[in-house]
């Protein structure tokens, strides 16, 4: 039995969650899954030029922990840009940061933007929730909480 997974923190989750690459016919035979931790890596060190110190500890891991990330990330964008399929960013344990709320209509993660419009970017739904602290991406989590707590937003 392996070792419980550790969460990991990121600020918010990405824009996008799937990208596929031009007139490619292998592109939805297979995707390349690239875990949230795994962009937040990528992110991290080749977008915002973190050195592995520092962005190991904004993702609350430890310096190696981050390396094999990042290794990983690396490998799968490469995968992804060589193969012509795919990329899908799902699953992983992370910890959103604050004004990160879930569409229950899409179950995609987004944040609320600071003119505090309360409706999900993708479908323009209204049905949100707030995101739970470990997301994995499809917000199916953040559903079951929602049951418990009986909270809901709506924008305004």
């Amino acid at each position: 039995m392996g070792r419980q997974e550790k969460i990991r923190s990121m600020p918010a989750p990405p824009r996008s969650f799937r990208f596929t690459a031009e007139e490619s016919p292998g592109a939805e035979k297979h995707a390349v899954i690239l875990r949230l931790d795994e962009y937040e890596a990528i992110r991290l060190a080749d977008q915002n030029g973190y050195n592995h110190n520092e962005a190991a500890e904004v993702m609350g891991i430890s310096r190696p922990t981050f390396n094999r990330l990042l290794n990983k990330a690396r490998g799968k964008m490469a995968e992804f840009l060589t193969s012509g399929s795919s990329l899908e960013i799902s699953g992983g344990k992370v910890l959103f940061g604050p004004n990160v709320y879930c569409c229950k209509s899409c179950h995609r993660p987004f944040v609320v933007p600071e003119n505090g419009e309360y409706c999900c970017p993708r479908c323009l739904g209204d049905n949100i929730i707030a995101a739970r602290p470990e997301c994995h991406h499809d917000c199916r989590c953040c559903e079951e909480e929602d049951r418990r707590a009986g909270q809901m937003f709506h924008k305004a």
